[in-house]
């Protein structure tokens, strides 16, 4: 949880309605409010930019940004203060740098198992499956797959991102890579060349999306993207590979802040599939940067 304390100046904090309103309006959720007229204190999950969020606050109460003092605490203010405080050709500083700015995007879902479920699931070999979606298809890949799961299990990742091509789509079979994989980030594109090798990332494409210029012919277009399992192991595996061929041109990967949660037998990480799961929950997590389901008598809820 982050937060961003707006003490008196010139004229007391304002109320608690007009900062959960201004911090609404500019991308915070989870908002809660606490203080006094001398100082209010403003809990929010998401990344928010302090210069809107205070012209916003402007915009509701009358007055001035300079009628308040405002003391921000979020990982943004970490990376901010290392990257202006440190020389960044110390490898361990940038490392720091990362950190922290991988911290401020970094997406997290809870998954509860009831103690008689989990028996259960655990006798009849299940395993807790997630995947990814990407732009306005089907998930189509499950990222990851575990037999370890227990009451408690946590998965997260960040938006760092791998593309490949491959030969093949082939539902109940594990994703084969065909070509090079490149590091790329959002707003980033890689050249596909007519000898099938994938070039660096360079800036380019929608600001939301993983672009391929594919200069080779028939390929269809993969991600990786690192996740955190509930093992605390950090790995990078398919999220994602285009049912159907593309031809030469420019195709546009987004993907998106959701994922799927189900239990299945004798399925294992990077397998494609091309049909519904069967009881699963969707977690939306495009406004929020965490969330918690807990699985009970066969059914997802939000505890």
């Amino acid at each position: 949880m982050n937060f961003v304390k707006v003490e008196k100046n010139t004229q007391s904090a304002p109320t608690a309605s007009q900062l959960e309103t201004a911090m609404t309006a500019v991308g915070g959720t989870n908002v809660t409010v606490e203080g006094t007229n001398a100082s209010r204190k403003v809990n929010y999950s998401g990344t928010v930019n302090h210069n809107t969020f205070q012209n916003k606050l402007e915009e509701i109460v009358p007055g001035k940004k300079t009628s308040w003092n405002f003391i921000w605490a979020d990982a943004l203010t970490t990376a901010l203060s290392i990257a202006e405080n440190h020389e960044l050709s110390d490898f361990s500083k940038s490392a720091m740098l990362l950190n922290s700015l991988l911290a401020a995007t970094q997406k997290k879902v809870t998954i509860q198992i009831s103690s008689a479920d989990l028996t259960q699931l655990k006798n009849s070999k299940y395993r807790l499956c997630f995947a990814k979606k990407v732009g306005d298809d089907a998930y189509n890949v499950v990222w990851q797959s575990y037999t370890n799961y227990l009451s408690n299990n946590n998965f997260s990742w960040t938006p760092q991102y791998q593309l490949f091509g491959s030969n093949s789509f082939q539902a109940n079979v594990q994703v084969d890579v065909s070509t090079n994989l490149v590091n790329i980030g959002l707003g980033e594109t890689s050249i596909l060349d007519a000898s099938g090798l994938l070039g660096p990332a360079s800036t380019g494409g929608p600001s939301t999306a993983i672009t391929m210029l594919n200069q080779y012919g028939p390929i269809h277009p993969g991600v990786n993207q690192i996740s955190t399992g509930i093992d605390g192991k950090t790995v990078t595996t398919p999220i994602y590979v285009a049912e159907n061929q593309i031809v030469t041109g420019t195709t546009n990967l987004t993907p998106v802040e959701k994922v799927l949660v189900w239990f299945e037998q004798n399925i294992v990480t990077s397998t494609m599939f091309s049909d519904s799961r069967s009881n699963y929950v969707e977690i939306d997590l495009t406004s929020v940067d965490s969330a918690t389901r807990l699985y009970q008598n066969g059914i997802w809820t939000t505890p």
